[in-house]
């Protein structure tokens, strides 16, 4: 199979459990620089990334987020956000009280941490490939 045969282009959009749009959508555009596609209605928010990619939070019935447990006990995120300015955010979400992990350092895949949204939900914070 070439790519050319595959009908997947690319990841349009994610969608995110939340508690409070409203709360976790303002987390998204203070913290991560995402902009509002249009007003935050009370059972959803869309976000973009890029004209190409979005996040939808979309109110859930019962509070619960999009965490899991590997088979080794570890709790694992789906979702992976390469930002600039790494240290600048990590610094900015520390001093405002956001729960994150410390920095980690994975060698030739680059430092990271995780924080969590004010639904729950574990997002990899990445800095990108090492230069």
């Amino acid at each position: 199979m070439t790519k050319s045969d595959t009908a997947v282009k690319r990841i349009d959009c994610v969608y995110l459990p939340a508690t409070n749009t409203e709360e976790s959508a303002k987390w998204y555009v203070d913290y991560l620089g995402l902009r509002l596609k249009r007003p935050v209605h009370e059972h959803q928010a869309q976000l973009e990334i890029s004209p190409e990619q979005s996040i939808f939070l979309i109110k859930s019935k019962e509070p619960l987020n999009i965490n899991y447990i590997e088979i080794n006990g570890t709790e694992q995120c789906i979702l992976t956000m390469e930002v600039e300015n790494f240290e600048v955010l990590y610094s900015k979400m520390k001093d405002n009280g956001v729960h994150i992990s410390d920095i980690e350092d994975n060698g030739g895949c680059g430092h990271n941490f995780y924080a969590y949204d004010p639904a729950g939900n574990k997002i990899d914070i990445w800095g990108g490939w090492p230069k």
